[in-house]
């Protein structure tokens, strides 16, 4: 089938990114497990993935396993496999995706549901799991999604709870001992705490975690792609967790508690990673760098290792709060790197969502970010946060202008989604016609203020979010309604069409307003312990 494949890529617009061949790929003869592991969306966004890479480094340096990626082909070429009957395969070998053991599906957003249910599509498994029998791939899946899988578990054999890599070797070993059995591997996984097998209903799952992250794997022989991709650099994860305790926040709920790695650590990572790759980059990741204990160390013991190697150090942003101007000043071979901070809302609101510091506090950290020679900033709002009145939104406006007297201004609005495990979790989602209300007020002030550029994410976009991250198992009918309609990509606003949606719950008979509405205890996504 190589051969076969390899000829068509001359018709697509990207060929690299179902070559394969990277530098620093595994490819292993037949082995006891295989697993192919992926994302559901295109190459570029899921080589992107720094928890794809980390399983797949794991996974490959046990002998009894071989781990292959793979990832959803762009409409171009989803055409031609259809028309030259060419089912989803693996990068590394080419390998129907139906011949492997597990499936593995890193999830992190509702949009990709449909996504998901195409990869089950193009790589002719059943899509429904009572449908699965002996031989058919267990289908595995993780990520934010798995804390709550209802929606997905009429599709899904087996939800990963929580971090990955600290339950992968035992999952590998109870598929290799029951080879061949699917029920027998489905029964014995749903006795690990943080697996949920929609087929048994166990009455709680339990987050899986990483206690020692300072020790965690981390995969220094890195794979090195043949196209550019989103982030295209070497990533390190330096902190896990978030300590802010913003109270809509489910990554901070979720992800807890904050664990560091340390200065030499992660120095030594980034020695043996630079070497295995030649990257000129190094990102440091986590939900808020500012916050490590250890940033002025890190950092300088980075820009003294590479700055002779013309290797530069960045942060995916900076959130102006947490981070050192004075720093900034002393270390001129850091890369500028965007200053980014999320107010969320107004100053008297900020405060009942978790955030303590005042505009007076903000507009004087962005006095010193000019003062550091920065000049622009990125704000992240909310609105329809709980309690938001119009003088919260005017509140914003305000504050806006006030900063953009000092830096250019980029602000970005988002409607608030109650999620689950949150404190908001129980909150209504606002309706469509108070969004356009808080939106035209924001637009009415802000358009002509040349120091300020503004965009709202959808509406329609935000509200599915909303709806599939609290549904039950009836939802999935809808899911799968909406797929059957042409559903795919809803991440790129050119493929997202909310009539489907509206349609696909008229036809079920089953309202939006029930998931949307304030919800009462006990929540269905209770079984899942974070």
């Amino acid at each position: 089938m190589e051969e076969k494949i390899e000829k068509l890529l001359s018709l697509v617009k990207n060929p690299a990114r179902y070559l394969g061949r990277e530098i620093n790929v595994v490819v292993k003869e037949e082995v006891g497990v295989k697993v192919a592991l992926g994302y559901p969306d295109i190459y570029e966004v899921g080589m992107s993935s720094l928890g794809i890479r980390i399983l797949y480094g794991i996974l490959n340096e046990r002998k009894d396993c071989k781990c292959e990626r793979f990832f959803l082909p762009w409409i171009d070429f989803e055409e031609i496999m259809k028309k030259e009957n060419i089912p989803l395969f693996s990068l590394e070998t080419k390998t129907p995706l139906s011949s492997f053991d597990i499936i593995g599906i890193s999830l992190s957003s509702e949009l990709n549901y449909t996504n998901f249910l195409n990869v089950l599509y193009l790589s002719r498994i059943p899509i429904f799991s009572e449908e699965r029998k002996n031989g058919h791939p267990i289908i595995m899946v993780g990520g934010n999604c798995s804390f709550n899988p209802l929606p997905l578990s009429p599709f899904v054999d087996v939800f990963v709870v929580g971090e990955g890599e600290e339950v992968i070797n035992e999952i590998i070993n109870v598929v290799k001992e029951n080879k061949g059995n699917r029920y027998k591997i489905l029964e014995n996984l749903n006795k690990i705490d943080s697996v949920y097998v929609p087929l048994f209903k166990k009455r709680e799952a339990k987050k899986a975690m990483v206690k020692n992250f300072n020790e965690a794997y981390f995969p220094v022989k890195y794979l090195i792609p043949l196209t550019e991709i989103i982030h295209d650099r070497i990533s390190i994860e330096i902190m896990r967790g978030c300590g802010q305790g913003c109270k809509f926040c489910q990554a901070g709920s979720c992800w807890k508690p904050v664990r560091i790695r340390e200065a030499d650590k992660i120095l030594k990572i980034a020695k043996d990673t630079y070497k295995n790759t030649g990257y000129e980059e190094i990102s440091l990741l986590s939900f808020s760098a500012g916050d490590h204990p250890q940033i002025e160390e890190i950092i300088f013991k980075l820009v003294e290792e590479f700055k002779n190697k013309k290797v530069s150090i960045s942060f995916p942003s900076l959130r102006i709060d947490t981070f050192s101007f004075q720093l900034a000043l002393k270390i001129k071979e850091i890369k500028k790197t965007n200053l980014t901070f999320a107010p969320e809302t107004s100053e008297s609101l900020r405060r009942k969502i978790g955030k303590n510091i005042s505009d007076a506090d903000l507009i004087n950290l962005v006095s010193q970010a000019k003062k550091s020679n920065y000049r622009h900033i990125k704000l992240y709002f909310m609105i329809g946060l709980p309690e938001e009145t119009e003088k919260e939104i005017k509140d914003v406006i305000k504050l806006i202008k006030e900063i953009s007297k000092i830096i250019y201004v980029n602000a970005s609005f988002n409607t608030f989604i109650p999620k689950p495990h949150t404190f908001f979790q129980n909150e209504r989602f606002i309706s469509k016609e108070e969004y356009e209300e808080k939106r035209g007020i924001i637009t009415e002030e802000l358009k002509r203020d040349k120091y300020v550029k503004f965009n709202f994410h959808p509406y329609e976009a935000s509200c599915v979010e909303c709806f599939l991250g609290r549904g039950d198992e009836k939802i999935a009918k809808v899911i799968y309604n909406v797929w059957k309609k042409g559903a795919k990509f809803e991440n790129w606003k050119e493929f997202f069409d909310f009539s489907r949606w509206i349609e696909s719950f008229e036809e079920e008979k089953i309202s939006m307003k029930e998931y949307l509405g304030t919800l009462n205890p006990p929540y269905v996504w209770n079984f899942i312990k974070v």
